[in-house]
């Protein structure tokens, strides 16, 4: 530790005025901390490790989660004490996880939220704002909802999920020991040329017949979104395609061009690139998609463990009677 070198005597009057100005610090102080503590005499259901659940919050969650509920369900007590309990406890929940976040630095800035709200709302549109006065939700409040959503996400990844690790070794025994989970359906690699008109079709059809390469043909005439690829599709299984398209493609054998087919979409042509016959590949091929099986089971045990344990360390303290508290 540094020692600091002790001040040299001072005259009574200067002794006098740090007295004077140390008391009124004191008295300011004391003051602000009444303040604070008039301030928050708002009622409270439950605390936990001292921070408070107040029951304004918990009125309007057990509003929102009952609006969902079906009618008849408020006319059965014993229902109605059982699903209030439950709302409780899932703040609770919240409360230990977000306290844990805050011991872990672990935030969100504005920006940030931000540009994730503005993520969200891309896949809503207009109607997000539609859909929050449906619901009776006040913007601020979902944003402050949407906030915890994202800072919980992050506790769970740092503080669960990073510290799981899953070697080859373990991943290529899983697989052996679970290889019915991995069985594939028979798929096909297909290309298509797709044309609004008939006429169009068939001129795309005698250019394939005169030898012209197939993916050229697509590239230059075909109007779909896959043209730019050579009218690859990629591998599809059955019933991937309406019925005309996939009778067509499964009967067809590799590096055959089908005839003319008609749908909704408009005139096809197809080619099968590749057939893949239903069985069960090699760990190498779906080694990634059995090491994404293997890490969401390890992250739901070790997410209840974590959480169980949060919680026996929490110290949570409930108050009676709190849905006719007033």
């Amino acid at each position: 530790m540094v020692k600091t070198r002790p001040y040299p005597e001072v005259s009574s009057s200067v002794h006098k005025y740090k007295v004077t100005l140390s008391m009124c610090c004191f008295v300011f102080c004391s003051a602000l901390l009444g303040i604070t503590i008039a301030c928050d005499n708002k009622p409270y259901v439950a605390t936990v490790n001292g921070s408070k659940i107040y029951l304004e919050d918990y009125r309007f969650q057990l509003d929102g989660k009952m609006r969902m509920m079906p009618g008849d369900f408020l006319t059965r007590p014993d229902y109605r004490k059982r699903f209030e309990e439950e709302v409780l406890e899932g703040m609770i929940t919240e409360k230990i996880m977000l306290l844990r976040a805050q011991e872990l630095n672990i935030s969100i800035t504005d920006a940030e939220l931000e540009e994730r709200i503005k993520e969200f709302k891309k896949d809503y549109g207009k109607d997000f704002s539609d859909l929050l006065a449906q619901e009776n939700i006040k913007y601020e409040q979902w944003k402050e909802d949407f906030k915890k959503e994202i800072i919980l996400q992050k506790l769970v990844a740092i503080d669960v999920n990073s510290k799981i690790k899953i070697t080859d070794d373990e991943a290529e025994k899983y697989f052996n020991e679970h290889r019915n989970n991995y069985k594939t359906e028979s798929r096909v690699r297909v290309a298509q040329i797709v044309v609004r008109d008939l006429a169009s079709a068939k001129k795309a059809e005698a250019r394939l017949k005169a030898g012209e390469d197939f993916a050229a043909v697509a590239a230059e005439v075909s109007v779909g979104p896959e043209a730019n690829r050579g009218g690859d599709l990629g591998f599809i299984t059955r019933k991937i395609m309406p019925e005309p398209l996939d009778k067509t493609i499964f009967s067809l054998p590799a590096n055959k061009i089908s005839p003319i087919v008609q749908s909704s979409y408009g005139f096809h042509i197809f080619k099968v690139l590749k057939v893949q016959p239903a069985g069960i590949g090699n760990f190498q091929d779906i080694r990634e998609k059995v090491i994404s099986d293997i890490r969401s089971q390890k992250e739901e045990a070790a997410y209840t463990s974590w959480l169980e344990a949060l919680k026996v360390k929490a110290i949570v303290k409930k108050e009676k009677n709190i849905s006719r508290k007033e």
